[in-house]
C-alpha cells in the first residue's frame, strides 16, 4: 500500500537521523562554528516541536525539544522493550539526568561494553535495529500525545500538588499556563548520589539547609565529576549560594539526634555539626573563584529546605527535602520536580536568600608598630590572603599554642590542616589560628548607641579584648564548648608574604584540662619533639628544592634566598650542603650534584601520616611556626616543660654556628624588601 510505503520511508529517515544525532552528540546538534553547522534532522525537529506543543512545554526549539522528546519516549519504551530502551539511553545520555558532558565516542564505548557484544559487526547491527524500532515508536508516541492533548484541551491536567482535579473548575485554566503537567521524582536521600549528579551537571545552584551536614563532601565529589566530564581542571559553577540557619535558631530544632537522650547534649552536637560543616564548606569554596560563590545565614527558619539547580539548557530542577524528626539524613525523603514556567520555586529560593545575611566576615587591615596593630581600614574575608593577589597591607591573626599535661608530661597539641578544616597551608601542622574579625572587636555598647555603624578600634595589643576574644572563639570552636581556665598572652610576631598581605600574629597559650577529650574531627595531635624536628627538616629540604626551580631573581635577592635555605639546612645538621648553598654567588645556581642531593634527601625524609586511615603527605609546619621554630616555638615548649625542648635549646645555644644561624635567619625573615622579592615562601 502507498501509505504503508510512506510510513516505512519516514521511519527509515528518522532512524538515520537518530544515527546522525548519536554521532554528533546530543548536546551539539545546534552547534554553529567555522567548520560545523547545525545538524539537519528535519523529521526529528518536526516531531520534537509537535510534542512540545502538545505537552505545552516552554522549551526553545532545537536541542532542548529533541532531548525532552527522546527522554520521555525512552521512559515509556522502557516498559515495552527494555533492551532497546537501555541501549539507546546509553548511546545518547549515559547516566546523565540533564546535560550530557561525555563525548559520543565515550558513550559508544560504554554502551558496547554494557551490551556484552564483543563482535563489532554484531553490535552495529543491533544498534541499527534498535534505532529503527525506536523511530517507529517515536512516531506513534508523538501521535498518541497529540491525540491526548486534543481530548484534554478543555480540561487540562492539574499540576502535581495543586489540589485541583479534572472537572473542578479546570475549564478556567487554559493550556500553556502554570498548570501544565510536571513529572516528579521521590525517594530517600540515601548516599546522596543523585544530589551529587545534579550538582555536577548544574550551572547555578542555590542550597538552603539547617546544618547542611555532609555538604562539603558532596560538593567536592560533584566538582571532581564536573571537571573530569568537561576535561577542565579549573571548571566551577557559574554561581553557587549556600544558606545556613543562624546559631540561635539551632536551639529551636529538635531532630536527627535520637542517639542523645540528653537534650542539652543533642543541642551541643547540633551546634558543633553546623560549625564544622560551615567551616568545611567555606574552606572548599575559598579554593574556587571568589566571585562565584557566597555563604549566607538566615535569621529566620526558611520557608523551604532543599536545592534549586539551574541546568545548562535553561531548565530548573527543584529538590525539596522532607525531614523526619527521628531519622538521620540518609533516611529523609526528597521530592524532585521541574520548576514552573513562572519559576514559583525559584522565587521562593530567592526570597530565602534575600532574607538572609552574607556570611562574609569583615577583617581589619593596617600596619604593626612596636608590638601593636594600628588599623587603617577593613576588608571582606574572601578578598584577603588570595595567593598571587599582590595585595599590600597587614592582617591581624591570633595563634593559640595548645598543650596538655598527661601523666606529668606536657604535650603540645597541633592540628593537621586538612581540606575540611582549612583553605590554605593544607596538610601542614599548626597550632590553632584565626583571623580577628569585626565581631571580635566591635564595641557592643557603641553598636547599640549607633546602629549600623562599624567601629574600628585605633589599635590592638595582646591585652585588647578583640584579639583575646578571637583566641577564645577559635579555641571554643574546636572544643565545641566553653572551656575553663585562662588563655594567656605570650607575644606578637610578624610574617612576611611574597605575593599577598603580610600577617601580624598575636600569640596566646592555653592548657587543656587534664580529662578533656577533643572531638575527633578537630584533628588535634600530640607530636613528640623528635618527630617535629624531622618534619621541619624535610620541609627545609623541600623549600630548597623549590628554590632550585624558582623564577629568575636579581643576584642580590638570589644570594639571600640561598642563604636562607642554607641556614635552615644548617640547623638540621646538613652542614656541608648548607655551606655550599650559602657560598653561591647571586648569578649562579647550585650544581647538578647539589640539586640531586637536595631532591634525594627531600624524598628520603618525607613524612607520611595516616589520620582516619587516609594517607597524607605532610608539607611541614604552618608558616610562622616554621620560620620562628627556634626563636618562639621551641622556647615556649621548654617553658611548658615539653620533654627534650630545654635540652635541645641548650645544645643549640652552645653551638656558635647554630646561634649565628638562628640570629641571621631572624634578621632575614624580617627584611620586608627581601621577603617580598623572593618568589617562593621560604
Amino acid at each position: 500500500m502507498p501509505g504503508e510505503d510512506a510510513d516505512a520511508i519516514l521511519v527509515e529517515h528518522i532512524a538515520n537521523e537518530l544515527a546522525d544525532c548519536r554521532k554528533r552528540g546530543i548536546e551539539r546538534l545546534d552547534v554553529h562554528t567555522h567548520n560545523q553547522v547545525p545538524l539537519a534532522v528535519p523529521e526529528l525537529r518536526r516531531l520534537a516541536s509537535e510534542y512540545a506543543t502538545a505537552r505545552g512545554l516552554a522549551l526553545p526549539a532545537g536541542t532542548a525539544q529533541i532531548k525532552q522528546l527522546l527522554r520521555d519516549t525512552l521512559e515509556v519504551l522502557l516498559a515495552e522493550n527494555q533492551p532497546d530502551a537501555e541501549l539507546i539511553r546509553d548511546l545518547f545520555f549515559g547516566d546523565s539526568a540533564h546535560t550530557m558532558v561525555m563525548t559520543a565516542g565515550e558513550l559508544l564505548d560504554i554502551a558496547r561494553k554494557k551490551s556484552g557484544d564483543a563482535n563489532e559487526a554484531r553490535f552495529r547491527a543491533r544498534r541499527n535495529a534498535a534505532f529503527v524500532n525506536f523511530a517507529l515508536f517515536l512516531v506513534n508516541f508523538v501521535a498518541d500525545t497529540r491525540r491526548s492533548h486534543d481530548d484534554l484541551a478543555v480540561t487540562p491536567a492539574a499540576p502535581l500538588g495543586s489540589g485541583i482535579g479534572v472537572g473542578e473548575d479546570a475549564a478556567h485554566y487554559p493550556p500553556d499556563t502554570e498548570f501544565e503537567r510536571h513529572s516528579a521524582l521521590t525517594g530517600y536521600v540515601g548516599d546522596g548520589n543523585r544530589f551529587v549528579r545534579l550538582l555536577a551537571e548544574a550551572v547555578n545552584v542555590t542550597i538552603v539547609g539547617f546544618t547542611n551536614e555532609t555538604l562539603s563532601r558532596m560538593l567536592a565529589n560533584a566538582l571532581a565529576r564536573k571537571r573530569a566530564a568537561l576535561r577542565q581542571p579549573d571548571a566551577f559553577w557559574e554561581s553557587i549560594r549556600i544558606v545556613f540557619i543562624s546559631d540561635q535558631l539551632l536551639d529551636s530544632i529538635n531532630d536527627e539526634r535520637p542517639e542523645y537522650p540528653d537534650p542539652g547534649e543533642a543541642r551541643r552536637q547540633r551546634h558543633q555539626a553546623a560549625f564544622n560543616e560551615r567551616r568545611s564548606v567555606g574552606a572548599f569554596l575559598h579554593r574556587g573563584p571568589e566571585a562565584r560563590w557566597a555563604i549566607y545565614e538566615s535569621p529566620y527558619l526558611p520557608s523551604l529546605i532543599g536545592t534549586l539547580f539551574e541546568m545548562p539548557d535553561g531548565g530548573r530542577v527543584v529538590q525539596l527535602l522532607i525531614r523526619h524528626p527521628r531519622r538521620r539524613s540518609p533516611d529523609h525523603l526528597f521530592l524532585e520536580l521541574g520548576d514552573t514556567t513562572s519559576h514559583y520555586f525559584s522565587a521562593a529560593f530567592e526570597d530565602v536568600v534575600r532574607s538572609s545575611v552574607s556570611d562574609d566576615k569583615i577583617i581589619p587591615v593596617g600596619v604593626p608598630r612596636a608590638g601593636k596593630f594600628y588599623c587603617t581600614g577593613t576588608r571582606f574575608r574572601p578578598n584577603v590572603l588570595r595567593d598571587g593577589s599582590g595585595a599590600t597591607g597587614w592582617v591581624p591573626v591570633v595563634l593559640v599554642v595548645t598543650w596538655r599535661n598527661r601523666n606529668g608530661h606536657p604535650e603540645p597539641l597541633l592540628q593537621l590542616r586538612t581540606e575540611v578544616l582549612a583553605a590554605r597551608e593544607l596538610n601542614s601542622l599548626s597550632h590553632l589560628s584565626a583571623y580577628i574579625v569585626q565581631d571580635d572587636y566591635l564595641d557592643q555598647a557603641a553598636g547599640e548607641a549607633n546602629p549600623g555603624r562599624v567601629t574600628v578600634p585605633l589599635e590592638f595589643d595582646l591585652q585588647h579584648p578583640g584579639p583575646s576574644r578571637a583566641a577564645r572563639r577559635r579555641l571554643q570552636a574546636e572544643a565545641s564548648e566553653e572551656l575553663p581556665g585562662q588563655i594567656r598572652p605570650h607575644a606578637s610576631y610578624s610574617y612576611l608574604n611574597p605575593d599577598k598581605e603580610h600577617l601580624f600574629f598575636f600569640v596566646y597559650t592555653y592548657e587543656f584540662p587534664r580529662d578533656f577529650q577533643l572531638p575527633r574531627r578537630a584533628d588535634m595531635h600530640h607530636v613528640p619533639l623528635p618527630e617535629l624536628f624531622a618534619i621541619r627538616e624535610n620541609q627545609a629540604l623541600r623549600m630548597a628544592a623549590l628554590l632550585c626551580q624558582a623564577p629568575a631573581m636579581s643576584p642580590r635577592i638570589r644570594a639571600a634566598a640561598w642563604e636562607i635555605a642554607g641556614l635552615n639546612l644548617l640547623l638540621h645538621d646538613h652542614t656541608e650542603l648548607a655551606s655550599r648553598l650559602m657560598s653561591l654567588p647571586g648569578w649562579q645556581g647550585p650544581s647538578d650534584r647539589d640539586t640531586d642531593e637536595i631532591r634525594r634527601l627531600a624524598e628520603q625524609t618525607r613524612q607520611t601520616w595516616f589520620p582516619g586511615g587516609q594517607e597524607v603527605q605532610l608539607t611541614g609546619l604552618a608558616g610562622l611556626q616554621y620560620r620562628n621554630f627556634f626563636t618562639f616555638l621551641l622556647p615556649l615548649y621548654a617553658e611548658f616543660g615539653v620533654q627534650g625542648a630545654a635540652e635541645q635549646l641548650a645544645v643549640m645555644g652552645q653551638d656558635e654556628d647554630h646561634r649565628a644561624a638562628i640570629s641571621r635567619l631572624s634578621e632575614l625573615y624580617q627584611d620586608e624588601e627581601l621577603m617580598t622579592a623572593i618568589p617562593v615562601e621560604l
